[in-house]
């Protein structure tokens, strides 16, 4: 089916991947969005193969690929000792195993760069606060008065999502236990101190820290997640104080501390996420991204999965005849692999955050056996994460 109406709420990263899909696919993408002005607070984002060769299929990867930074090698270092428990060629690797490129971008160049691929209809200050159904459409009731008419309506407003609210009742979003430190780190300041181009992540009793360059390398994007009480404001622009971030990473290698010191200014947000849905899709309204699966950053998966869903949310919108059909087709594509997401990211929470000796040499021995055994090896869990290709491959009915 072409030519439908899709009313996008939200026009984040997911939101914007979706348009530009469904454009493409001969929908008429209309995006509402509650800011006065796109825009997205500075922080950096990870795209695996399974993000980039959906947009290569939308002619937005070459653009892109001037301001991203392609990692030479993901590596695991001990917190203290600053030891390699891990080094494997990664950008390069996947590639060649994939296809498409691994890439380490600044969030809003990513934004920046679907907003002007997607030349369809955007409204700005445009805030949904109701969803109205009637026969044979759907409607976004905004804070002006004014309801837009639609043949669908696609949810991508996020973890507090008034979409999934309208499909599921109001419950609160599941605290992690966590919250996140981030910053960006001069990029020349980082080279001094010696931090190379790869992903890195450093492993430690009871948080992580996780650094790569973005922007071309102008920055280096630093997270550090760290126990919490949840008293963190729930947001991405929640000020901190870098001697508060020093505080919690004091003992660690001083690389990590000196990225930290080097940074003019630390953000903080406590760390949320919800249990997989048991559906998405009702009538003709259905979610997409964080709104339908919200996961803690352990994967680095948050932003590539909402652009796989619009990629098969404008596939099954195209080849069906009805478009509530097509957007339980649509659920049932996406269901399983974002709850696989969801779960990952939990347990990699508790592999990065493992304090007691035996259990962290256990799980240091192991990693460093599967470097040893092929340090080339693309892994198991990064075949079923970056081999999936909603582009090409055959859907579910």
């Amino acid at each position: 089916m072409s030519g439908l109406k899709v009313i996008l709420v939200g026009a984040g990263i997911g939101g914007l991947s979706a348009a530009n899909a469904l454009l493409r696919g001969g929908h008429t993408p209309i995006v509402l969005e509650q800011a006065t002005a796109l825009g997205e607070v500075g922080a950096g984002v990870q795209l695996g193969p399974n993000a980039t060769r959906v947009l290569q299929a939308m002619d937005l990867l070459d653009p892109l690929m001037a301001r991203a930074v392609t990692p030479e090698a993901a590596m695991i270092f001990s917190y203290k000792s600053g030891e390699a428990l891990r080094k494997v060629a990664f950008a390069d690797a996947l590639k060649s195993t994939f296809g498409f490129p691994y890439l380490h971008m600044y969030r809003p160049d990513l934004l920046d760069g679907l907003a002007h691929g997607y030349d369809g209809d955007l409204h700005l200050d445009a805030k949904t606060i109701g969803i109205v159904e009637e026969p044979g459409r759907v409607g976004a009731r905004l804070d002006n008065g004014d309801t837009i008419w639609g043949d669908v309506l696609v949810g991508c407003d996020g973890i507090h999502s008034i979409v999934r609210k309208h499909l599921h009742g109001d419950t609160p979003a599941n605290f992690s236990g966590n919250m996140a430190w981030r910053g960006l780190c001069p990029g020349d300041a980082a080279r001094k101190i010696g931090v190379p181009v790869v992903s890195g992540n450093w492993w430690g009793p009871h948080r992580h820290f996780v650094h790569y360059y973005v922007a071309g390398g102008w920055y280096l994007n630093w997270v550090g997640v760290t126990p919490h009480d949840g008293s963190a404001i729930e947001s991405w622009s929640a000020a901190g104080e870098i001697a508060d971030a020093l505080h919690d990473y004091a003992g660690w290698n001083q690389q990590v501390t000196d990225i930290i010191s080097e940074t003019p200014r630390a953000m903080k947000w406590a760390l949320h996420d919800r249990d997989p849905l048991p559906f998405w899709s009702r009538g003709r309204v259905t979610l997409l991204g964080d709104a339908a699966h919200p996961m803690v950053p352990f994967m680095a998966q948050g932003a590539a999965q909402s652009v796989e869903d619009g990629y098969v949310l404008m596939r099954c919108l195209t080849e069906s005849d009805d478009a509530e059909a097509a957007l339980s087709r649509y659920e049932c594509n996406r269901l399983e692999r974002t709850a696989w997401g969801q779960a990952g990211s939990r347990k990699n929470e508790r592999l990065f955050h493992m304090a007691d000796p035996k259990e962290v040499a256990a799980r240091n021995a192991r990693v460093q056996q599967d470097v040893d055994s092929n340090p080339q090896a693309v892994l198991p869990e990064q075949s079923r994460l970056f081999g999936y290709d909603p582009v090409n491959d055959a859907l579910a009915d």
